[in-house]
């Protein structure tokens, strides 16, 4: 009946026993397939065309009725603008802005703001924004579209996108001369790139909220007067009125992307008024040989989860999908010879107003706000794309080896601490040389001692030490005792993390856990480290696969068992686990663009221009964290650093030592030995 009632024989438990040993068989397998089923996206059996899913979008896609006096008053405002600028190098000229805007007849305001720069002891800058409201002559102001230009000045070390506010004014001119428009429309011209656009949506938005002065960095202010619920918004940065072909670009705050029929619906009006477009558009090259099709998909979709990944907005557009705005920029490329797309110079600018004039048509026309077709998604090509539903199994797969471990670990777990504790007891034995029963003893008190439980507090208390080092790298560089250091930011920031770095480095060897602590905390590190990249992954693809691509195979070969110690195998996991530290990442990565992009500098130079580049992105990434609002700091350094301090510490594998035990016993006082009856025998 025992033997019947045996647990250790049970059919469930061979199962594990027999993938226990080939987990990292299954791992790798798992592996392979999710980098494999990525891949195979790209072909066009595996992706979808696009299609406008929204039917209210069909009406920019009729007539326009932009004529050529939009094109003449465009190059009129160009040439004046280009005088103004000749007296304003470093500022914006608002007054002439303004001026024009209320020339056209629209309702103009201005928008100051101010920037309390945090670090090298406290800067104040101080910006203003010029904007315009056509108000919805046929319903209340209830709901509004926003078309707007950054101005950069001549002293800007950005390409000069200048005709982008004439050509804005000249459609701001046509647009109040009809009045079929169901939404207000406002004509935002920004000062300082993201910044200005970031301080005019706060104060949209939130402005009549009461901000703490003393704890807030970027001080909005209010707006003079507002439009209504915004639904979409259109950034433009053209170069010169004769466009070559139009970037369209969709990325935003932490990767989100605009709903998929915004950007369907300009590709399909660009294509109407004969302009080249596309997402990540470029000059046409000849080219000797052309890559294949799936070569072309394949670079279109790393290209894209390569600028989703760093969260980063490539525009102002960006900044908009953080209150459920759906917004894009339309950047049009200077044509580099006189030939004009309609083969007269005094129509160069007409087919870009016409397609504004589309677009805006189309958004005019909405009942509700873009939710028909996918928020999440990726392009492949120009009419070619990805859901969620296809790529998100890729970054499953990846996760799955982790889970699937953490699975096995754990079941393995009992066996595993019963023969630490068997050798615990057999040395215990050969150093005090006890008897048959004394062994018995100790084996029922270890057996005890393992129902107890594995040591839980201990680990708990090893894991909140490694997360609260994560915690301290977000908050440390914005305590009011550093931002007083007279340092710049990126040496402030780089310094705060490589001592918090330091401290993950050497803790392995100042605690080590207990008996069957160490299973325990890789079960523990398993079980954050796919919830983490699942969830990851799911606001920031991009992010989590990268991540998951580079990590997991480090996480496939931890092992932490010692009856499976491999020198080599271990010695190469844990110099591997050292070149996976967040800061050498960054490094790395920071390394290889600098190479790419100053293939001319030497080794030394390179190395150097590195270093102090990384250092900045660190830097930047604090300063985008408490100004934009971009989570990918609080993830390296709350997220990845703890992560990474809990695999250099599996990957150690430090253990205390048997004696220690052995003489913790010797300390523990004994149980008294039951008495036996003795009987007298003749």
């Amino acid at each position: 009946m025992g033997l019947l009632s045996d647990p250790s024989i049970s059919t469930q438990n061979k199962l594990v026993d027999n993938l226990a040993k080939h987990v990292r068989k299954v791992c790798c397998g798992l592996y392979v397939l999710g980098v494999v089923w990525l891949g195979c996206l790209a072909l066009p059996e595996f992706n979808h065309g696009t299609y406008l899913s929204e039917n209210a979008l069909s009406p920019g896609l009729v007539y326009p009725e932009i004529r050529l006096d939009a094109n003449r008053l465009a190059i009129q405002l160009l040439e004046e603008l280009q005088r103004e600028r000749k007296e304003h190098k470093s500022t914006t000229p608002h007054a002439w802005i303004a001026a024009k805007l209320n020339e056209f007849g629209l309702e103009t305001h201005t928008h100051n703001y101010t920037l309390r720069y945090p670090f090298g002891g406290g800067n104040e800058y101080h910006g203003k924004n010029i904007y315009g409201i056509l108000r919805a002559p046929r319903i209340a102001s209830t709901e509004g579209i926003v078309f707007t230009a950054p101005y950069r000045a001549p002293s800007s070390v950005h390409p000069d996108i200048s005709p982008s506010v004439p050509l804005l004014l000249a459609f701001a001119d046509f647009a109040r001369r009809k009045n079929y428009w169901a939404k207000d429309l406002i004509f935002l011209i920004t000062e300082q790139e993201q910044l200005g656009m970031q301080a005019w949506l706060e104060a949209y938005h939130d402005g009549d909220r009461v901000l703490n002065v003393s704890k807030a960095y970027l001080l909005p202010g209010n707006l003079p007067a507002r439009a209504g619920s915004l639904q979409a918004a259109l950034n433009i940065e053209v170069q010169d009125l004769e466009v070559d072909y139009v970037d369209v670009k969709i990325e935003g705050l932490n990767g989100k992307l605009p709903n998929l029929d915004m950007f369907n619906l300009v590709q399909r009006i660009m294509a109407r008024e004969g302009i080249t477009s596309g997402y990540k558009q470029t000059a046409r090259k000849k080219r000797r040989s052309s890559p294949s099709l799936f070569e072309k998909n394949l670079r279109q979709m790393l290209a894209m989860l390569a600028t989703q990944s760093s969260g980063v907005p490539n525009g102002n557009h960006g900044l908009f999908h953080r209150y459920r705005i759906d917004a894009l920029t339309i950047a049009a490329a200077k044509r580099q010879t006189h030939a004009t797309l309609k083969g007269s110079a005094g129509s160069a600018a007409v087919p870009l107003l016409k397609a504004i004039e589309g677009i805006a048509r189309s958004l005019n026309n909405l009942l509700e706000r873009f939710h028909q077709s996918f928020f999440f998604y990726v392009i492949v090509n120009n009419d070619r794309y990805i859901s969620i539903g296809d790529y998100m199994p890729a970054l499953v797969a990846l996760v799955a080896c982790a889970f699937f471990k953490a699975y096995l670990t754990w079941s393995t777990l009992d066996s595993e601490v019963q023969q630490a504790a068997a050798a615990t007891v057999k040395t215990a034995e050969t150093q005090t040389g006890s008897g048959s029963g004394s062994g018995v003893e100790a084996e029922t008190d270890s057996d005890t001692e393992l129902e107890d439980g594995l040591p839980y507090g201990s680990v708990l208390v090893y894991l909140t030490a490694v997360l609260l080092i994560g915690y301290l790298g977000n908050v440390l560089p914005l305590q009011q005792y550093f931002l007083e250091i007279p340092m710049g930011a990126a040496p402030l920031t780089t310094s705060v993390l490589s001592f918090l770095t330091l401290i993950g480095l050497i803790l392995p060897f100042v605690v080590v856990l207990p008996a069957g602590g160490l299973e325990l905390l890789h079960v523990g590190f398993l079980l954050i480290f796919g919830c983490s990249l699942i969830i990851i992954g799911l606001l920031n693809f991009a992010l989590g696969f990268f991540v998951a691509v580079i990590t997991v195979p480090v996480v496939i070969a931890l092992d932490t068992s010692e009856h499976n110690c491999n020198g080599s195998m271990r010695n190469l996991t844990r110099f591997i686990t050292l070149l996976l530290n967040p800061m050498v990442v960054v490094y790395v990565i920071v390394l290889a663009m600098s190479f790419y992009q100053y293939p001319e500098l030497k080794l030394d130079k390179l190395l150097l221009r590195a270093a102090t580049a990384a250092m900045d992105a660190s830097a930047y990434g604090l300063i985008d964290n408490v100004i934009y609002g971009n989570w990918l700091y609080f993830v390296v350094s709350t997220v990845f650093l703890p992560l990474w301090i809990l695999c250099w510490t599996l990957s150690l594998s430090k253990r205390r030592d048997i004696a220690d035990y052995s003489d913790y016993e010797e300390q523990q006082p004994r149980k008294p030995e039951p008495q036996t009856a003795k009987f007298k025998t003749n």
